[in-house]
């Protein structure tokens, strides 16, 4: 959790600085992927131990929750300042690549799964043709020293 709002906190940073110096959006596109991937981490991990039966500290949810309201705070002090100190429509501009992101990224994860999933399809059929090739000699050597 703390590795989320880490990464978080120097993203974001690093977006704020650059909006401060007039730059574009596009000169810290990492940043703020790093930013909406750490925000998606903090959630992702909060949903995990919500569904878990045998996750049960008040402590650590108090933790977390601090960390998104964290979170949350960061972002809205980031568009309040692209709004003020940014060009006209650079709010807009980031709320819609943040969202571009994201969907990158859940395709990535979707693509991976996939990966994943034909890479066990794949070993578990070499390894029935394996056996059953192996069957078969066992057959065939078990023929011959019985009955060759």
């Amino acid at each position: 959790m703390l590795v989320e709002l880490a990464a978080f906190t120097a993203a974001a940073k690093t977006v704020t600085s650059a909006i401060q110096a007039g730059k574009e959006l596009t000169t810290v596109a990492s940043s703020i992927g790093k930013m909406a991937e750490s925000k998606d981490q903090l959630h992702t991990r909060l949903q995990r131990k919500k569904s878990n039966p045998f996750v049960s500290s008040v402590e650590s949810d108090f933790e977390e929750f601090m960390a998104l309201e964290e979170i949350k705070q960061r972002e809205e002090d980031l568009l309040k300042m692209m709004v003020y100190t940014g060009r006209i429509g650079l709010k807009d501009d980031f709320i819609k690549y943040q969202a571009e992101a994201r969907r990158q990224r859940k395709e990535a994860i979707k693509e991976a799964e996939r990966q994943r999933e034909a890479k066990i399809e794949f070993i578990t059929t070499a390894v029935l043709i394996l056996m059953s090739v192996g069957s078969i000699c066992g057959l065939f050597v078990w023929l011959y020293l019985n009955y060759g």
